[in-house]
């Protein structure tokens, strides 16, 4: 097992408790330092049996409102990160293999004050799906996971605003991360082509698609991000 991440500390933590693993920092959201971690990777990995893309960053504010440069902050993280590394890293995936896209419930529906986040992980999505069918022919299995609200520090780290506590899924049906984390495993020993944790977040994809109208007025209504607030 090999986790990269910005921190260290934490994750010397998380293979401590795996008693498994090794650690090399580095910036996923900087170029040269997905690089440069790519090529250590490449010389000292002949395989990988599964690639799971889970770095990613939130953003909260209207869509007329949002920063450029945090929007191509988020962009270049939650999108073209896991672009690069699949790019760089595919050919030491073996015929089989898994890859995981950590995406959102966000990446199936829009929600209000959350337009880059969202656009980031339908592209996730979209991505995947796509690399889904190029790597058919190697067996390679690809795994798109859908959660709603998980409760870990990724809502006090956002590059701008604060997630409301009216936002979706933060009530009675939040999860934890070790919930989250054995519903990607069952993905993965399953070999799904997606995971949406918990399973009524499927509900209100379904509303999406069904009655997208509705869905979207009352949210408008609902999230104060939309109203500019």
């Amino acid at each position: 097992m090999i986790l990269t991440g910005r921190r260290r500390d934490a994750l010397e933590e998380t293979v401590k408790a795996a008693d498994c693993g090794r650690v090399i920092e580095a910036d996923l959201a900087d170029s040269g330092a997905l690089g440069r971690f790519c090529d250590r990777i490449r010389e000292n990995t002949s395989s990988l049996d599964v690639l799971v893309h889970n770095a990613g960053v939130g953003l909260y504010a209207p869509s007329f409102a949002t920063a450029p440069e945090a929007a191509r902050q988020l962009m270049a993280l939650n999108f073209l990160a896991p672009l690069e590394l699949t790019r760089r890293l595919l050919p030491l995936v073996p015929d089989g293999g898994s890859i995981v896209a950590i995406s959102s419930i966000a990446g199936k529906v829009s929600f209000p004050g959350m337009s880059v986040y969202c656009a980031s992980k339908h592209a996730l999505n979209a991505y995947a799906d796509v690399l889904r069918m190029e790597a058919r022919g190697r067996g390679i299995h690809v795994l798109s996971v859908c959660p709603g609200y998980v409760t870990t520090a990724f809502v006090n780290n956002m590059l701008q605003g604060a997630s409301p506590n009216a936002l979706p899924g933060r009530g009675r049906f939040a999860i934890t991360a070790e919930q989250c984390a054995d519903a990607i495993l069952a993905g993965v020993l399953q070999r799904k082509r997606t995971v949406v944790v918990p399973k009524a977040g499927w509900l209100l994809v379904a509303a999406e698609r069904l009655f997208p109208a509705t869905l979207h007025r009352v949210m408008a209504r609902h999230l104060p991000a939309s109203r500019g607030e």
